[in-house]
């Protein structure tokens, strides 16, 4: 009898090429270390040299988890060929890296630190390390988890710049606007500098025609969006409809409908149509965003009126949860697209103070001589220079690494990405075979980015598969099978979750939809997810408490021979009451 094999095994097949680069989507449970490290031993007989090859994770127990699977592989292909045939393939790869490793002499069994996997930020300080100064550190600094004193001091450092004579006039002006409130100066100062990874370089070139023309471009993309986002038919039915409200609502209430009492055609969906599109929603929504249910002399409808009973058999046909009525919802959030005189002065001292609180920090970090994760990775970017103008360092590493695999790619931040670019710089060219042989290969779940690991953007995994980093346009394959879950499990978390995710991708919004997974083993006998509440009436105890229940449920599954058992929690502080019990309980 045949060995069933993964229905995604030719997007498996395909990530071992060695000569392509790709993105790959791994849901939970798809076997994506297992991916990772038959890349990565699919490599080893192309190159010269172990260290060649470079892969980056984003947690020290990733890094040793994926080194140690790839040593163990290599182990295992000195002896005799497996007879499982998901092992087969392992087995094959790492026999060709053996052979490779005896013709050139590496000894990686005996040397496994030549086998380059680390994390993101040792990858970074390696390059600090190494240049220090071109990253303007001057050495290697301790790096915090916490740097918030950091930021708190070089806050106060910034504002006690107000009486200065050549940088306190910006100072002044923002401790004015904000009421000369200097505690929430300081707190707010600190917290950019948390995130000044995601604003210091858009500070050069932050001119007020710049600003206004990146607004108009977001509120344009708002307004294509949301209109292509709108009902079948709707700009042929409301525009009559709209009109008349307006002319009857003008008397008494004056501008809540005015920008419609002309609309005849397409609404544009430009930013100087933005009033059009507010007096819409003004129309069709009520004040907390949802589809209007009542019509009313208040918003144009008076009692008897002729236009009142198409607007309401209009909005009946329309489920309210539909995409088009949470953007035209938010279309009371976008800003006009041109600043005042008054609103560019505070916001022009705003820029000058962030950058003056910038360079505060530094020198707060070099008086401690400790820094964050941010600044090594700030500076790790600055060490290689541009593509344009590379440093020696980038020059070096050109010539060093020759494939480069990110795990986690969820989880990279955009200066993460911008370093991603600037060390993949030239490797799209192309040579006379059709490429030069340098491969990026990235790997992650996007459907996990929600938890924000450290500045984590979703929109940065989409923007990766759509317009790839850098020169490189990485080949997109997503993986299907869950090798981890029964059946029944897996076919639970499909159809409870794509309920829960946005029904599209939207990198804008940082939204991704949700990937069903395909079972590989079959179905357990019972149900696979039972749901046990603990109800509580307000002010009263459960009728069952939920420690109570998980007891209840540990002691059945022992009962029934189970010997390992998970009990996961939203969070540390709710497992206190349910390990009590069980300590209790013995």
């Amino acid at each position: 009898m045949s060995e069933r094999v993964p229905s995604d095994l030719a997007a498996r097949q395909a990530a071992l090429d060695p000569a392509r680069s790709f993105l790959v989507q791994a849901p939970a449970g798809s076997g994506k270390t297992e991916l990772l490290t038959d890349r990565i031993l699919a490599l080893l007989p192309t190159v010269a040299r172990p260290e060649e090859i470079v892969a980056i994770t984003f947690t020290r127990k990733a890094a040793a988890e994926m080194h140690a699977r790839v040593m163990q592989k290599l182990l295992a292909a000195r002896g005799p060929e497996p007879e499982q045939a998901n092992r087969r393939q392992s087995w094959r790869l790492a026999r060709a890296a053996l052979e490779r490793d005896a013709e050139l002499g590496w000894h990686l069994l005996d040397h496994p630190g030549r086998l380059a996997i680390q994390t993101i930020d040792s990858f970074c300080a390696s390059l600090v390390r190494r240049m220090p100064y071109l990253s303007q550190l001057g050495g290697m600094p301790a790096t915090v988890d916490d740097a918030r004193p950091h930021y708190a001091l070089a806050a106060r450092e910034t504002l006690a710049l107000a009486g200065n004579a050549q940088f306190g006039a910006a100072v002044t002006a923002l401790l004015a606007h904000l009421d000369v409130n200097l505690a929430k100066t300081e707190e707010l100062l600190a917290g950019m500098l948390a995130s000044r990874d995601q604003w210091l370089g858009l500070l050069h070139g932050a001119d007020r025609a710049t600003l206004e023309a990146n607004l108009a471009t977001v509120v344009g993309d708002e307004l294509r969006a949301l209109a292509a986002a709108m009902p079948l038919g709707w700009q042929h039915e409301l525009p009559p409809l709209a009109r008349t409200a307006a002319q009857c609502l003008e008397a008494d209430a004056p501008g809540l409908l005015t920008p419609l009492l002309e609309w005849d055609g397409p609404l544009p969906a430009t930013p100087d149509a933005l009033p059009q599109w507010r007096a819409l929603a003004a129309l069709l929504l009520t004040a907390t965003g949802g589809l209007r249910k009542q019509l009313n002399k208040n918003i144009g409808f008076p009692a008897q009126c002729a236009h009142k009973a198409p607007m309401a058999e209009w909005l009946g046909r329309h489920l309210p949860d539909a995409e088009w009525i949470a953007r035209l919802a938010e279309v009371a959030e976008l800003p006009p697209v041109r600043y005042s005189d008054a609103q560019w002065r505070i916001l022009e001292a705003l820029l000058t103070t962030l950058r003056l609180a910038a360079a505060q920090l530094t020198m707060v970090f070099a008086a401690a001589g400790e820094v964050d994760f941010t600044e090594i990775a700030l500076r790790a970017i600055d060490a290689l220079g541009a593509a344009d103008d590379p440093s020696e360092l980038l020059l070096r590493l050109d010539a060093r690494i020759r494939h480069l695999l990110i795990d986690e790619f969820q989880d990279t931040s955009q200066p993460q990405i911008e370093l991603l670019a600037r060390l993949t710089s030239g490797w799209g060219q192309q040579d006379a075979s059709g490429g030069d042989g340098r491969t990026l290969f990235l790997v992650g779940d996007p459907m996990q980015s929600i938890y924000r690991f450290r500045k984590a953007e979703v929109g940065l995994f989409l923007a990766a598969r759509d317009r790839g980093i850098g020169e490189i346009a990485p080949d997109f394959l997503a993986l299907q099978d869950n090798f981890r879950s029964q059946a029944g499990v897996v076919d639970w978390v499909n159809h409870t979750f794509i309920r829960l995710f946005p029904e599209r991708d939207d990198g804008e919004r940082s939204a991704i939809a949700y990937a069903a997974s395909t079972a590989f083993n079959a179905a357990l006998d019972g149900p696979a997810v039972v749901f046990h509440p603990a109800w509580r009436s307000e002010g009263a105890a459960p009728a069952e408490r939920e420690e109570d229940i998980v007891l209840r449920l540990v002691r059945q599954a022992r009962a029934d021979g189970e010997r390992s058992i998970a009990v996961l929690v939203r969070a540390r502080g709710h497992a206190h009451a349910i390990a009590r019990r069980l300590t209790t309980a013995g």
